[in-house]
């Protein structure tokens, strides 16, 4: 009996033992705190994803060129063709077609399949076409937190339409904790045609603090034309015939009930 009294003892001790190794262990795993965001402690530093997680624009180990929608308006930026303009390496051209070509580092692709990625977030939005330019470079996207140029080849990351390399368009969260407007606006005049105009906003603004907020925003673009064609059978004559109309809406919902889920 005594044996067998020692016997269950020791055993009840080592299972006492293991249960205090094992415990601290399990319960770290359970609050271990989200990963630190990265912190800017320079004004001109920039929160890029390039490599799909929150870095400083300094610390990439990639070839990485990033304008925030602040800087973009002090530069005058309204489309990919002038981010090119302040971009080594990037060229950008016109096809016959009428659709734009990247070239990044010299990389491009007069048909077929991309060597440019053109994404909004993380959606890709080039297509392929056979015999015709496959790049779109010029999406319509008013609201925007940042605008990212990553030199290829970008294929471990974005797939093999990016040997040359990348173009995101970043769209800014619904702030959870701060009301948020953006707008702009522009008029331009050109000679012996319509007048060009544009106007936008964006509101953003927590819906339960803290926990859910929303985000929208509406744009309109005009180019007025400067062509007035006339029709070689009715001699009917359309003015500013080569105008172009843009719009675009967008709605973004965030929703962070914890810490670890947002």
């Amino acid at each position: 009996m005594q044996r067998f009294k020692a016997g269950l003892n020791s055993m009840l001790l080592a299972g006492s033992g293991l249960a205090a190794l094992l415990g601290p262990t399990l319960v770290q795993a359970q609050t271990a705190a989200p990963a630190p965001q990265p912190e800017v402690t320079d004004s001109t530093d920039i929160i890029v994803t390039a490599t799909r997680r929150d870095q400083l624009l300094s610390k990439v180990p990639i070839s990485v060129s990033a304008f925030t929608q602040k800087r973009a308006d002090e530069l005058g930026i309204k489309s990919f063709t002038d981010v090119a303009k302040f971009t080594p390496g990037v060229a950008i051209s016109q096809s016959n077609s009428g659709n734009d070509n990247i070239a990044i580092r010299g990389v491009s692709s007069n048909a077929g399949a991309s060597t440019t990625g053109i994404y909004i977030d993380d959606t890709p939005i080039q297509i392929r076409q056979l015999g015709l330019n496959s790049n779109g470079a010029e999406p319509i996207v008013f609201d925007l937190d940042r605008v990212e140029v990553l030199r290829g080849p970008q294929g471990t990351l974005f797939g093999s339409g990016s040997e040359g390399g990348t173009v995101r368009y970043i769209t800014p969260e619904a702030n959870l904790n701060k009301t948020q407007v953006y707008a702009r606006s522009e008029l331009d005049a050109t000679q012996g045609g319509a007048p060009s105009y544009e106007g936008g906003v964006a509101v953003g603004m927590p819906i339960i603090p803290g926990q859910l907020a929303a985000r929208v925003s509406a744009y309109y673009h005009k180019d007025g034309g400067y062509i007035n064609r006339q029709d070689p059978y009715t001699n009917q004559v359309t003015p500013d015939a080569n105008s172009i109309d843009s719009i675009a809406f967008r709605g973004a919902l965030t929703w962070e009930p914890s810490s670890h889920f947002k």
